[in-house]
């Protein structure tokens, strides 16, 4: 993401994570926090301890929520058929750690 991309991102703006152990799922832009983004989600997230993560790492989305009046509640039940259809995706080291078990697994049977 550039730098002019960065502030396309405003508050209220849906994202999905492309990167670390969340990849995969949506949040909602709750803040801007000088060069990150402050992301919730209302469940592991919640709008009291979001989560702080680099623009380059999400994907911005045409979808946006209005933030005032917002509850975790709400939040969940607007992003749950969001993160339903994406699977989480897979590195090629862990595809390849899964043949491997697989492989060990086949031939102590």
């Amino acid at each position: 993401m550039t730098e002019m991309q960065r502030f396309l991102c405003e508050p209220g703006t849906v994202v999905l994570a492309k990167a670390g152990r969340d990849a995969g799922r949506y949040y909602l832009v709750t803040a801007l926090d000088g060069c990150d983004l402050i992301l919730a989600d209302g469940k592991r997230r919640t709008l009291a301890h979001p989560k702080r993560k680099n623009p380059a790492h999400v994907q911005k989305t045409k979808q946006t929520l209005s933030l005032s009046g917002l509850t975790d509640k709400a939040l969940r039940a607007y992003l749950a058929p969001l993160n339903e259809t994406v699977s989480r995706p897979q590195s090629k080291l862990n595809e390849s750690r899964k043949e491997v078990i697989a492989d060990v697994e086949a031939g102590c049977n």
